[in-house]
């Protein structure tokens, strides 16, 4: 099964500075705010098992926001989604990258019980990144350059 990426504050998804109060078995909150859903469902993207994509995808997400920055991510393998009872479905991606919308996921019918649990196996099994900002503007600069974004978005490089 693929993986799932959501892009999130990398920083509340350390789990060192937790763990001395945290109970076992318990999730801080703070990560809980990076899945905000919309209709009981959490957009997500896919994730090549060989990483191929993941910076395409941060890329993607990221450049829609009102200027370039670093940009954290949670990563999961779907097949924990089962155990949890949250259903998977294809939904086109609305970025600018057209290519990378074909990447975009939802997780559907989430309840407040499903998505504190989806937080908790992210927290617990998951892996978190971030494309520092001087990363990203060399990765929308490269997808301007190859054509995987459109020209217009070269005001957004200027740091």
């Amino acid at each position: 099964m693929p993986l799932l990426l959501r892009t999130v504050r990398e920083n509340r998804w350390y789990k060192a500075p937790a763990a001395a109060w945290l109970e076992r078995g318990d999730v801080p909150a703070d990560p809980i705010g990076d899945l905000a859903t919309s209709q009981n469902a959490l957009s997500v993207w896919q994730v090549e098992p060989d990483r191929s994509n993941l910076e395409r995808v941060v890329r993607a997400v990221a450049i829609g926001k009102q200027k370039v920055d670093s940009a954290g991510w949670v990563l999961f393998d779907s097949d924990l989604l089962g155990p949890l009872g949250i259903g998977l479905v294809e939904a086109p991606g609305g970025t600018n990258d057209e290519a990378a919308n074909a990447w975009h996921r939802d997780l559907v019918d989430l309840s407040g019980n499903k998505l504190v649990s989806l937080a908790r196996m992210i927290f617990e099994r998951g892996e978190s990144g971030t494309i520092p900002k001087k990363r990203m503007a060399q990765l929308i600069e490269d997808g301007i350059r190859n054509n995987e974004l459109p020209d217009s978005l070269r005001g957004r490089l200027e740091l």
